[in-house]
């Protein structure tokens, strides 16, 4: 789980977008724990429970003509009162303001940027959503087949890369091969994606390490939603033929639907793969084969 950044890593993982005004770049302080970028009109306008503790706020352009329009006596109270909050940083879009507030900044030593690029908002709003949630790491693959986010499970030599690596040949996009990076969004989407060392990189005993965009040119997503949870178990023969129960799985305390495909020789498992998110995707829109076929044998 990662619920925290230093403002200065912040700020030197984008110096492409952000221009520093003060302090000096060896004396910022601070630590960002919301993965939230605040726009705080409401707190500039005195509504103090609208502020999110440790989120950096960007002041936009609407905030910068509110600020303009204030007196030269009322404008430094105004700045006072939203400063007294402790934000941990704060993003300036208009660099016209910048003379009416440095003063104020200074006084705080909060950290004060400009932005340099019209995206800033959203490429920032998207890092800290990303850098902030809460995640875990899980063993598997992670697919996109027929547009659903697959995580494939299984124990240790099952095949899960090779079941993987043909579902690629068919089509299908590869996200993550082995070491799932699973996150939490604001919101509660569950995300998946692979460890950035690792990304576009599949291992394949008896081939190595491939990657993947080399050989399957643009086979390769970089996340992925976690739509769909399959396992793959060994094969027995007194196993149960027909799973009737629903199963989920809990991946940070969302419950994730779940199917289990017996592996066995001869059997075809990418074809039991794709034939299982098919059968999802049916039974989302409200078809389902299995309880109308146990409805059949029933009235009879």
């Amino acid at each position: 789980m990662r619920n925290s950044l230093e403002v200065r890593k912040f700020y030197i993982a984008h110096k492409g977008l952000l221009s520093l005004i003060l302090p000096e770049e060896e004396e910022i302080k601070g630590t960002i724990t919301c993965g939230l970028l605040q726009r705080p009109g409401l707190v500039l306008a005195g509504v103090k429970e609208a502020f999110k503790k440790g989120a950096v706020q960007f002041l936009g352009k609407e905030e910068s003509i509110y600020l303009q329009k204030l007196s030269e006596e009322k404008l430094p109270v105004t700045l006072r009162d939203f400063l007294s909050l402790s934000p941990p940083a704060v993003i300036l879009e208009s660099p016209e303001l910048l003379p009416k507030i440095r003063e104020s900044f200074s006084a705080f030593s909060i950290p004060l940027f400009l932005c340099k690029s019209p995206n800033c908002f959203e490429t920032i709003n998207q890092f800290l959503h990303w850098e902030l949630s809460e995640r875990i790491t899980v063993h598997g693959e992670l697919m996109g087949i027929y547009g659903l986010g697959v995580l494939i499970k299984g124990r240790s030599g099952i095949g899960k890369s090779e079941i993987a690596l043909e579902l690629i040949t068919r089509g299908h996009m590869f996200v993550a091969d082995d070491m799932v990076e699973v996150l939490k969004l604001p919101g509660g989407k569950i995300i998946g994606r692979s460890p950035e060392r690792a990304r576009g990189f599949m291992e394949i005993r008896g081939l190595g390490i491939i990657k993947v965009n080399e050989i399957f040119g643009g086979a390769l997503l970089p996340s992925s939603p976690i739509d769909l949870i399959l396992e793959l178990i060994p094969y027995e023969p007194n196993m149960e033929r027909l799973f009737v129960e629903e199963e989920t799985e809990n991946l940070l305390g969302v419950e994730i639907p779940k199917f289990r495909i017996p592996v066995a020789a001869g059997r075809n498992i990418a074809n039991l793969v794709e034939v299982a998110v098919r059968l999802f995707l049916l039974k989302s829109s409200g078809k389902a084969p299995l309880e109308e076929f146990l409805k059949r044998l029933e009235e009879k």
